[in-house]
């Protein structure tokens, strides 16, 4: 990363793995009642503020900066008790939401039943209604049946035992300044032409990060979420202006920002509509989540241009949290990671690191991914067993290995040098809206090496056929005879976790992105005219867990923008289907192919 020259005080550049997107938790009204982050915004009366300036806890009103114009912007000031906006937690088992303040015929139960210590959002409330206090609320980490977001908890029994409590809120009185636009909508082609982007996006990443020794993952297991990535980086692209944009645009296999955000827009709220909840026939309740947020947190009384805020929320639902980092940056650091932690069920509890914002940090952008899902046809625990997996470098471990015989529903595929399995995730009605690709090299280094979007879309076709190849059957004269299908897989795979960290400025420069990390040639204008930014830090952080039931996986991305000006001396570079052996896997969504994570196993044994 190439500086000005000017001196400025140095400052530390940490290392960090997790995988932020640059776009605010869009915090809607929903009438005159605000929302808490992470919701998607509707239009308010309220215009989008040009400047923003500082407001204290409480005021209505932000005061404008001495020789810059204001409008009103509201604030939200949470605190104390049960109010909208602020973060409640359920403290009985078995908690009823319902979609009517009351216990009546027209008041829909929705499943599953909220268990102790489920976060809530309160968004409306106390209603009184059958006896109840009534509050609406967001389950923050899952969905209600229907792809329902909220809905009405009584607070306690009619003895007063509580069901539900206020929680310790770290984000409570952040304030947000508002736009006006409402989220656009998106259409299913916009989806698929986003996901062509991504994927091809994420190979070259892939690529850099696996072989690039800043990084830091040469030789390790590796997962990231080249969704989350993009995301982040298309609300930075939003901002970005001349050479700095179209170098972003080549980064991102983009075709323009117009299209861009179109694009992103459309596959955002495609993923947003598998979240679900369901009960089968055994009255067993599943659910499938997948949220995805965005959010943007700006330092206090920084001049941001109306257009920006406009754009960032009408493609991705994002609004802007006023922070401190002048005066107190650490505070703003633990608010970002609070709104991260919160969107990625704690599965990321610390996205930034001290050295990661200091006082000349004016911007933080912030996409967070969070998923859970279930297996269409989930591992036998019983079976699983300690067995042998040849790690990177012929190192033998004993790690506990699943076993599946998969019927009808796990296809096998081979090509030159690989062979390759597919298991599909469940949603409702039986649905199987996302699918990990597991493929098995011969040559996991020369693999990684050749492997393009061609190689990526052969062997997405050939399980896809082969998937078709399982579902036919021949029978038979015997009319006892049921028929035979073509083969049924034995599959054993090593549970896993993994955990991946870094900082990926030096990566996305030597793909190209080159202006946009340089303090001196950096432009984005479009989102202040009142100093200089340029990218300081791009932290990514990504963790998954697969196990017999599913999976359960997170990703974090923070652009950190400085205010332009040199930070001291830097080096100029860093020194340092049994799969029984390394494999890949990418997790995608089945109908787009959009790659949501993707990583490789080189060791199961350890989750680097």
């Amino acid at each position: 990363m190439r500086r000005a020259s000017w001196k400025r005080r140095p400052r530390g550049l940490g290392l960090i793995t997790i995988l932020v997107v640059a776009l605010l938790a869009g915090a809607c009204d929903t009438g005159a009642t605000p929302s808490a982050p992470g919701a998607a915004p509707t239009p308010t009366p309220t215009s989008v503020p040009t400047t923003v300036g500082p407001t204290s806890p409480g005021s209505t009103s932000p005061e404008a900066t001495p020789g810059d114009s204001a409008t009103q912007v509201p604030s939200i000031a949470i605190g104390g008790g049960m109010v909208p906006g602020s973060m409640a937690v359920t403290v009985s088992n078995h908690v009823r939401v319902r979609s009517q303040p009351r216990v009546s015929d027209d008041s829909v139960m929705y499943e599953p039943l909220l268990p102790t210590g489920t976060e809530l959002t309160v968004v409306e409330g106390p209603v009184r209604g059958s006896g109840y206090d009534w509050y609406r609320v967001a389950p923050v980490s899952l969905t209600l049946s229907g792809g329902v977001a909220d809905g009405w908890v009584a607070a306690a029994d009619h003895d007063g035992t509580p069901w539900v409590a206020v929680s310790g809120d770290p984000l409570a009185g952040l304030e947000f300044a508002k736009a006006t636009v409402a989220r656009s909508t998106g259409s299913a082609a916009d989806a698929n032409r986003a996901a062509t982007a991504i994927n091809a996006f994420a190979l070259d990443l892939y690529r850099r990060m696996r072989s690039d020794p800043s990084t830091g993952l040469t030789g390790r297991n590796i997962v990231f979420s080249p969704t989350s990535i993009a995301l982040a980086l298309a609300m930075a692209r939003a901002g970005a202006r001349g050479t700095t944009a179209s170098e972003v645009d080549a980064v991102l296999h983009a075709s323009g920002l117009d299209k861009l955000l179109v694009q992103l827009n459309a596959l955002d709220q495609e993923l947003a509509g598998h979240n679900a909840t369901w009960t089968d026939e055994e009255k067993t309740s599943h659910a499938l989540s997948l949220q995805v947020a965005n959010a943007a947190f700006g330092q206090r009384g920084w001049a941001i241009e109306q257009e920006y805020l406009d754009a960032i929320a009408a493609a991705f639902g994002a609004q802007l949290g006023l922070v401190d980092y002048e005066a107190d940056p650490q505070a703003a650091r633990k608010t970002i990671n609070a709104w991260v932690s919160r969107q990625t069920a704690k599965r990321i509890p610390q996205l930034l690191a001290p050295t990661d914002v200091d006082s000349l940090t004016r911007l933080v952008l912030v996409n967070a991914i969070y998923l859970k899902a279930v297996w269409q046809t989930p591992f036998d625990v019983e079976l699983t067993a300690n067995q042998p997996f040849t790690a990177d470098g012929g190192k033998r471990v004993q790690v506990p290995t699943m076993s599946l015989n998969g019927g009808q529903v796990v296809p096998l595929a081979s090509g030159a040098g690989w062979k390759a399995t597919e298991l599909q995730y469940l949603g409702a009605d039986g649905s199987t809206p996302l699918a990990m690709t597991l493929i098995l090299p011969d040559d996991v280094a020369a693999f990684e090496k050749g492997l393009n979007a061609g190689t990526l879309s052969s062997i997405v076709s050939k399980l896809g056929a082969e998937r078709q190849h399982l579902e036919q059957f021949s029978a038979g004269p015997d009319p006892e005879d049921c028929g035979t299908y073509p083969y049924s897989l034995h599959l054993f795979m090593p549970r896993f976790g993994i955990d991946t960290r870094t900082d990926l400025v030096p990566v996305l420069e030597k793909m190209g992105m080159k202006a946009a990390v340089d303090a001196a040639s950096a432009d984005f204008s479009g989102i202040t005219s009142s100093s200089k930014l340029f990218i300081g830090h791009v932290i990514h952080q990504a963790n998954i867990d697969v196990d017999e039931k599913g999976t359960e996986a997170a990703a974090a991305t923070a652009i950190v923008m400085l205010a332009g000006g040199c930070t001291g001396p830097e080096p100029a570079r860093t020194v340092t289907l049994r799969l029984d052996r390394p494999f890949l896997f990418l997790l995608r969504d089945v109908r787009t192919g959009a790659i949501l994570f993707m990583g490789r196993v080189l060791d199961p044994s350890t989750r680097s």
